[in-house]
């Protein structure tokens, strides 16, 4: 046998095979052999039919199709590994049929989608800003209005009209091209203004109106609008004020601070103080997660790739099978899941392609670091990784340890062993 393999795209190779007429006949041979074990012809017993009864009764281009899916197979499986090959899918095999009638020798080409090759750009040294963790007063009282929120009362507006933060009870039916549409009408709806739960210019144009008001309020329906029948309609919708509601919030006084049972919290000065701790704490996280991701993502735009359509498709797949068990814990189907959306299998597919795409470069790239950097886990790199896992399932170390070897979280290990030195050696923009 001899063969030649040939790169003709950054993902995509062909091998040529020549297995000569030599070679070709043992592979005949054999097969000749196993079909003539099993074959049946009157007057002879099993496995006793001559071969040339055989040919003339049933010719033998069953024996030359079994002699050639046996070559190819073992041929080309025997390239693959023997020139480390990484294969991503079937190969699209041709055979050159005229030189097997001919020379009853076997010459084929294999064109297969192989692991794409990365040209890294800089990885070391790429500079990234990082989020602010300073806790600001804005943010302080973002936090307390929020908690002062879930003791709140609503009151009744008597004299007045509708300001954004007010919450309103309301009729309204929508009409498209003068017609009443499925689901657009409703008796006694409660909304609050400015909270986005209508369509874009909806609740703005409620904005001035008074209780016991009747309105036509004119909108268009967004092109990505889950009801297909509806996208990018123009709209009107006609609308009756009965109350308007205005949210009065608590005082914050030691007596409120208590009712939020915090542990060791009893003053508003206390609490203030405990909640500049949490914030400051959920600041540096996202600034730590958001340079994580910045740092990856100007390395993953510095470098060459193309991916191949296959590995996209996997992930999309991969992405499916882990929605499909998360809805299992809540008895909803993917199929029920995708009747909610409003949207069809493949239109999922398609809004998850751009994550898949993200996530597969960032994956080979990675690779490739690690490749280029020869990184390789030691056992402080082992110990750390399955104590990072223990903090984010809230479980022992040893707990985890025991479900989930060594072998099943090793990769996942290596790749954050690569984020953390591309972490190390980026630069923060000042």
């Amino acid at each position: 046998m001899t063969f030649n393999v040939e790169k003709i795209s950054s993902n995509q190779v062909k091998i040529t095979v020549n297995v000569e007429k030599e070679e070709f006949d043992n592979y005949y041979e054999s097969e000749f052999q196993k079909i003539l074990k099993d074959v049946e012809v009157k007057g002879f017993r099993k496995g006793k039919v001559p071969r040339n009864i055989y040919i003339t009764r049933f010719g033998d281009g069953q024996v030359i199709q079994n002699a050639v899916d046996r070559a190819l197979t073992n041929t080309y499986f025997q390239i693959v590994n023997n020139e480390k090959i990484q294969v991503l899918d079937d190969p699209e095999i041709d055979i050159n049929y005229e030189k097997l009638a001919k020379e009853k020798a076997l010459e084929y080409t294999a064109t297969v989608v192989v692991y794409p090759e990365v040209e890294l750009g800089q990885y070391f040294g790429v500079e990234v800003e990082k989020l602010s963790t300073e806790v600001t007063e804005e943010d302080l009282n973002a936090h307390i209005e929020r908690d002062l929120r879930t003791k709140a009362n609503l009151e009744l507006v008597e004299d007045g009209v509708i300001e954004k933060g007010n919450t309103v009870v309301f009729d309204f039916e929508g009409f498209v091209d003068g017609e009443a549409f499925e689901g657009g009408k409703s008796e006694n709806f409660t909304l609050e203004i400015g909270s986005g739960r209508f369509i874009p210019g909806f609740e703005d144009q409620m904005v001035g109106l008074k209780s016991g008001e009747e309105a036509t309020i004119k909108v268009t329906f967004p092109e990505d609008y889950h009801a297909e029948h509806l996208k990018g309609k123009d709209a009107e919708f006609k609308i009756k004020v009965h109350e308007i509601k205005k949210l009065v919030l608590p005082e914050l006084t030691d007596e409120f601070v208590k009712e939020l049972e915090i542990e060791g919290v009893t003053t508003v000065e206390e609490y203030k103080a405990h909640l500049s701790e949490h914030i400051k704490e959920e600041k540096e996280e996202a600034s730590q997660n958001s340079f994580e991701f910045d740092v990856v993502d100007q390395v993953c735009k510095n470098a060459k790739v193309d991916i191949p359509e296959v590995l996209v498709n996997r992930r999309i797949e991969s992405m499916i099978e882990q929605e499909e068990q998360r809805l299992q814990g809540y008895n909803f189907t993917f199929e029920q899941f995708l009747g909610y959306q409003g949207i069809t299998l493949d239109q999922y597919k398609e809004q998850a392609r751009v994550v898949a795409e993200a996530d597969v470069l960032r994956e080979v790239v990675l690779n490739k670091v690690m490749e280029v950097e020869k990184l390789e886990l030691t056992d402080e790199d082992i110990e750390k990784g399955y104590e990072n896992l223990a903090k984010a399932y809230n479980q022992e170390v040893e707990t985890v340890k025991k479900q989930l070897p060594l072998d099943r979280v090793t990769y996942h290990f290596l790749l954050q062993k690569t984020v953390e030195l591309l972490k190390e050696k980026a630069v923060v923009k000042e």
